[in-house]
């Protein structure tokens, strides 16, 4: 049986594959962008996001031939290169620098999926919801005069749904408690209409988990 390289194309919010689905082929982005999503209680979670070209995933189905450990979704109009397991294998064979991505790849993702999953089991979920509060205020809000971030609630209860897995009522309430605690506060053009909310600088200090990893200057 010989080796075969095939393109395919997915429409935004089609999936590539589903957690436990068998695997025989790999992809590399070609073209737009794909998440990697893992189910966890209360939702899915984003393991990562695959949007830079010749990146691949779901070469660990031909690896170690078991069932997808995640499901694999176009964020946009999205187009693969589907490498089935002869062309794998070739690749892998003759191709050193090919061998040695392989390699770093699999360790790069190993440490992190390790991480996420220390984070998702040790932290309580108060504290992963205001990680993953600033996490999308330090991505997509609009940074103020006092150094907060302000930030659209509904996207951002939208946003730490799909990526943490947070059920939406239970990040309600959450948020509602730290309106009412002063921990965050509302944006003063949404005093009434209730549309944004401000993350202070210093609650942005001591949520943000990139922070204590970043070396002293």
């Amino acid at each position: 049986m010989g080796s075969a390289l095939t393109e395919k194309c997915f429409l935004a919010g089609e999936a590539v594959f589903r957690e436990g689905d068998p695997g025989d082929v790999m992809y590399v982005l070609l073209a737009g962008a794909v998440d990697l999503k893992k189910r966890v209680e209360g939702g899915e979670t984003v393991l990562s996001t695959v949007d830079e070209a010749n990146e691949f995933f779901g070469e660990m189905a031909l690896i170690d031939g078991r069932p997808r450990s995640a499901s694999a979704v176009a964020v946009r109009d999205t187009k693969l290169l589907v490498v089935d397991r002869p062309a794998f294998e070739s690749m892998i064979l003759t191709n050193g620098k090919f061998a040695l991505k392989i390699i770093k790849v699999l360790s790069e993702r190993i440490r992190s999926s390790n991480d996420l999953v220390s984070d998702l089991i040790e932290t309580l979920p108060k504290e992963r919801i205001q990680r993953g509060m600033a996490d999308f205020g330090l991505r997509f809000g609009e940074k103020i005069h006092d150094g907060g971030i302000k930030v659209h609630l509904g996207d951002l209860k939208a946003w730490v749904n799909g990526r943490m897995g947070i059920a939406l009522d239970d990040l309600d309430a959450a948020i509602f408690r730290m309106l009412k605690d002063g921990v965050v506060r509302w944006a003063a053009t949404s005093a009434q209409t209730k549309e944004h909310i401000v993350l202070p600088a210093d609650f942005l200090v001591r949520v943000d988990r990139r922070a204590a990893e970043r070396p002293a200057l």
